[in-house]
């Protein structure tokens, strides 16, 4: 069949290929735009047993298994736009007829005239593809360039006959038949010879021609061509006759040589790399080598070109460095695996997919596997130091010469109540106050001499007041200039406490050593003259002399009272130990109060019902509560309010100190409150020195609180106080209690109350004072209570809020650092309002409850509470009787003019 619409270009290509191809191995066809085969090779017939002129004319798919149309007819439209496809045919279900083939487009001036069809069976590719290489370029110049013509030459006549696409090339347009030695001067006169001497080796003993020249076009320009040729012979074997084809290759020729200058670029470009290049192809055999990876692998490449990657390196099978390289040209992406050698090397090395197969980058990194390992090694120790300064119970804090904190450690945020995050950046004296002068002087001298050390009293930012133990190092920097001081702090804030009141208690065991030896010879001088006094009253009848006499006895006797309490101050006191009922206590203590006490003070008593006895010497003990009873008379001259209260407490080993020594257990506690003008702190230190007062000569001797303290060590326990400055004071006398019931009382007893007892509920106890929480704590389980303690109100909220905890009450204290009782009880009424709380504060006044109001406080306590007071205010906040205040001041009052 004939395809009208068939270029005559396609058909002289056809005809060249048939001559240029006849003794190619594999079939090779010519497929017009329709579809219709235009030229076949001979390898068709030979392959098929199908005579080749069966095929011209005919579809070419029509030849194809049936399995294999549908992709034939998309390689083939692809091909018809300009695209060179490649793919492997289906072929019968017993192998036959498998094959690879690629269908070429074959562009003239832009435009696809024929599509070139070669199929190889896949078994030959490979070895096809290296024993005709020099087919293979000709059939890539044939579809990639399709600027070929075709020739003939014939033996006899010498005449060149030039096909339209030959005479194209050459120029010669109006001449398609010339003699051969015309033509060889015509276009290339320098080769004349070198293409006689082909033509007659192809005439005389069959051999191909095969030329590239330069030859001059008719009008002027100068051309590459390639020339290609085969012997046509006679019947009788002789050659006749030579056919072939020219392609103009000057555009190629040239490309080859930009190619060869890139690739030598390149190889320069590359071998100059620091780093090792190696290129696989997709069968994992070595298409390439830099020098830097010759030198790294230790083989060159003219050792491993060309062999797989596996038979050149067999120690790679089962690594790392294999699931990495078979991931990428599975998958397509990168890896990197960073591996050592056996000569204790280190190497990154990534595996990049190609179009062809996988780029190996190989890059030394031994210096930086030793450096990192270095550098772990260095923050392992530095983690090791910081995990020990961490550890330690001193506040550690790094600071510029500016006061800029650099670090800060956990010891540093416990001591001084600054989280590490908000102190570092920060000025010091943003977060520990420190009197300016102390500060400055020690910044001078650790400046001047590179060291300071000292007690340092500060404030925190929550209030607390401390004395730190400090420590300040100067640091200097690279450049030997000082940039930064570290310093180490240390808590003494107790041990200075405790020092001092060690320190009091051996002065005053100096003074009573000393008071006690005078106070032994005054006696023994007191005695005669106070007899003589006594005997001379006898048979004085002189009033006048009598006075006198009189007046000089009550001086001696007032002297020897004197001495008296210096002897219970020096030698401790002594006496009998009898069990004591405190109700009897307090009623005697009523009825010197009644004579002792002006009408604007008024006096109560309250005592726990079922209160156990105290073991001591009744006279000593009411000699104590009168002398506290006398001072608080003297500290509330205009009147006031005085409260006598008497409980139980259990007491642990934190309550003694080295100062003041309690035996753990159940004690007896005597409370005396005065709503009098309170002291100071310097003061309630020093009240219990012998010869203390703050009262004016002739009205105190400063031995009545020293020998009350003496009288309440010596039965076992102690006196505390607490007073504030226009607040109040309390004394609190702690006896141990005697074992047994209490000894019937002959004296009428103070009327008592049945305390009202809790029902098991849930309590939460907070106060920053551990006396307080123990005491409290201990005394609400007594009465039926369940409770949990908390020294801040955050730690209250976290009570409140656990997982399972069901919170009848909150108890809190209004003064507390971190988060007072004002924070804690807003936060409380927000979050849970069916919660009831109830505060209390030793600061009070008649307005405590007014000022409570709105803060959701259900009732509010003034301290120092009684038991009393303490069980019926939450027994009533618990049954819904309402908030109220129970009003009340602090302690007792200053010493009375015995300890003043």
């Amino acid at each position: 069949m004939r395809d009208d619409h068939i270029d005559d270009r396609a058909l002289g290509l056809a005809t060249a290929l048939e001559t240029l191809a006849a003794g190619y191995p594999d079939p090779i066809l010519l497929v017009g735009p329709s579809g219709t085969v235009l030229g076949a090779t001979a390898a068709l017939e030979a392959r098929g047993a199908i005579p080749r002129s069966a095929f011209i004319g005919s579809l070419h798919t029509q030849w194809a298994a049936e399995a294999d149309r549908a992709i034939i007819d998309d390689r083939f439209a692809r091909a018809l736009e300009g695209e060179t496809c490649r793919f492997r045919t289906v072929g019968r279900p017993d192998g036959a007829g498998h094959a690879e083939v690629t269908y070429s487009p074959v562009t003239v001036d832009g435009e696809v005239i024929a599509v070139l069809v070669h199929a190889s069976a896949i078994a030959e590719v490979e070895e096809r593809e290296r024993a005709k290489a020099r087919a293979d370029e000709l059939l890539r110049i044939a579809g990639e360039l399709a600027a070929f013509g075709g020739w003939s030459l014939d033996r006899e006549t010498t005449l060149l006959t030039l096909s339209p696409e030959a005479e194209r090339i050459l120029g010669s347009e109006d001449e398609s038949v010339l003699p051969l030695d015309r033509a060889a001067q015509l276009f290339a006169p320098a080769n004349a010879e070198a293409i006689a001497r082909t033509v007659g080796a192809c005439f005389e003993q069959g051999e191909t021609i095969d030329l590239e020249l330069i030859v001059t076009t008719t009008d002027g320009r100068s051309r590459i061509v390639k020339v290609l040729g085969r012997p046509t012979t006679g019947p009788d074997g002789v050659v006749v006759a030579a056919h072939g084809a020219i392609w103009d290759v000057t555009e190629a020729t040239a490309a080859h040589e930009r190619a060869a200058i890139l690739q030598q670029r390149l190889d320069l470009t590359l071998n100059s790399l620091s780093d090792g290049l190696i290129f696989l192809d997709d069968e994992w055999r070595l298409l390439y080598a830099n020098d830097r990876a010759e030198e790294l692998v230790g083989r060159t490449f003219s050792e491993i070109e060309g062999h797989s990657l596996w038979e050149s390196f067999p120690e790679l099978a089962d690594t790392e460095l294999e699931v990495a390289y078979q991931r990428t040209a599975r998958e397509q992406i990168r890896t990197t695996v960073r591996t050592p050698d056996a000569f204790g090397r280190w190497f990154d090395v990534t595996a990049y997919p190609t179009a062809t197969g996988i780029a190996l980058y190989i890059r030394d990194v031994t210096e930086d596997e030793r450096a990192s390992h270095e550098m772990v090694k260095a923050q392992r120790r530095i983690a090791d130091q910081a995990e020990l300064i961490d550890a330690t119970r001193d506040a550690i804090v790094v600071r510029a010469l500016d006061g800029v904190v650099h670090y800060w450690n956990s010891s540093a945020e416990s001591l001084y109540g600054a989280a590490a995050d908000d102190a570092v950046g920060r000025p010091l004296r943003e977060l520990i106050c420190v009197a300016d002068d102390v500060f400055d002087e020690a910044l001078e001298v650790t400046l001047r001499e590179g060291y300071w050390s000292d007690e340092l009293p500060c404030t925190t930012r929550d209030g607390r007041s401390l004395i730190i133990d400090s420590r300040w190092q100067l640091l200097r920097g690279d450049d030997g200039a000082p940039d930064r001081i570290f310093s180490v702090d240390t808590d003494v804030t107790a041990w200075r406490r405790e020092e001092n009141l060690r320190t009091r208690a051996r002065r005053m065991e100096s003074l009573g050593t000393f008071a006690g030896g005078i106070a032994h010879d005054l006696n023994n001088v007191l005695t005669p003259i106070l007899m003589s006094i006594q005997l001379l009253e006898s048979t004085e009848t002189d009033p006048d002399r009598l006075e006198l006499l009189s007046t000089m006895e009550s001086a001696s006797k007032r002297g020897a009272d004197m001495i008296r309490q210096v002897l219970a101050f020096a030698r401790g006191v002594e006496g009998r130990r009898d069990r004591v009922a405190i109700d009897s206590l307090l009623v005697e203590l009523q009825r010197f109060a009644a004579d002792a006490l002006p009408a604007a003070i008024r006096f109560t008593a309250e005592i726990d019902d079922g209160l156990p006895c105290a073991l001591g010497d009744p006279t000593q003990l009411i000699q104590v509560l009168m002398n506290l009873v006398t001072n608080a008379r003297d500290a509330m001259p205009d009147g006031g309010e005085l409260r006598v209260t008497a409980s139980t407490i259990v007491l642990e080993d934190s309550f003694s100190t080295e100062a003041f020594q309690v035996e753990p257990g159940a004690h007896i506690i005597i409370d005396v409150v005065d709503t009098g003008h309170g002291m100071t702190l310097e003061m309630t230190e020093k009240i219990f020195e012998p010869f203390y007062t703050t009262k004016s000569m002739g009205k105190g001797t400063g031995l009545g609180l020293a020998s009350s303290l003496a009288i309440a060590q010596s039965h076992g326990g102690t006196i505390r106080v607490y007073s504030e400055p226009e607040r109040g004071t309390r004394f609190s006398v702690i006896l141990p209690t005697a074992s047994g019931d209490a000894r019937a009382s002959s004296e009428p007893r103070i009327p008592t109350r049945a305390l009202p007892r809790g029902r098991g509920e849930l309590i939460v106890v907070v106060d920053d004072d551990p006396t307080i929480r123990l005491i409290t704590s201990r005394t609400l389980q007594r009465y039926d209570y369940r409770t949990l303690v908390a020294e801040n109100g955050r730690d209250a909220i976290d009570l409140v809020e656990a997982p399972g905890t069901a919170v009848d009450l909150v108890l809190t204290d209004m003064m507390m650092p971190l988060m007072d009782g004002a924070a804690t009880t807003a936060y409380l009424e927000e979050h849970h309002p069916d919660i009831p709380v109830i505060a209390a504060s030793g600061l009070t006044s008649a307005g405590g409850a007014a000022r409570s109001a709105g803060m959701g406080v259900a009732a509010f306590l003034p301290k120092p509470y009684t038991t009393s007071l303490l069980l019926t205010t939450i027994r009533d906040v618990l049954d819904g009787v309402g908030g109220h205040e129970h009003d009340g001041q602090n302690g007792s009052s200053h010493p009375s003019e015995e300890s003043r």
